[in-house]
C-alpha cells in the first residue's frame, strides 16, 4: 500500500521554487529535461518527480501536473517521523520562500529593484521595491 500523498501547495515556478530550497538548506536533485528523478517513501516505494527533496530515509517529490503545475508528494508520515518536521510545517516554510522569491523574481523581469527588505513580527517578509523611468 502506497503511502505518498499529495500537499496542497500549487506551484509553477521551478526558479522559485529551487531558491526557496536553497534558503531552506535542503539538498535536492532535479531531473534533466524530459527525464525524472526517484523518490523514496515507505517499505521502497518510490515515485517519479521533476525534482527529489532529501529529507534522509525518505524524500519530497516535486510532481508535475498537465496544467504546468507542480505538486509536493511525499510519505509525509515518514518525512515527519525521520526528520522531525510536519507537512503542514514544512509546507508553510516553503510557501512563505517560494513566494519571496516568486515576487522578488517578477518585480525584477518588470525592472524593478529591491530597495528594502523587512522581516516583521508576525514572520512576514516586506519588500519595498522602486523603478527608476527617465523621461
Amino acid at each position: 500500500m502506497s503511502h505518498f500523498t499529495k500537499c496542497a501547495l500549487k506551484m509553477t515556478n521551478l526558479a522559485a521554487l529551487k531558491k526557496a530550497l536553497a534558503d531552506m538548506e535542503l539538498k535536492f536533485v532535479e531531473a534533466e529535461e524530459n527525464q525524472s528523478v526517484t523518490v523514496r517513501g515507505y517499505r521502497g516505494d518510490t515515485l517519479k518527480a521533476a525534482i527529489s527533496i532529501d529529507m534522509g530515509r525518505y524524500d519530497i517529490g516535486v510532481v508535475g501536473n498537465q496544467d504546468g503545475t507542480y505538486d509536493l508528494t511525499a510519505d509525509w508520515w515518514g518525512v515527519e517521523t525521520t526528520k522531525g518536521v510536519s507537512e503542514e510545517e514544512f509546507k508553510h516554510q516553503l510557501s512563505q520562500r517560494y513566494q519571496y522569491h516568486n515576487v522578488k523574481q517578477a518585480c525584477e523581469e518588470k525592472g524593478y529593484a529591491v530597495e528594502e527588505e523587512v522581516n516583521e513580527e508576525d514572520g512576514s517578509i516586506r519588500l519595498v521595491v522602486r523603478k527608476w523611468v527617465s523621461e
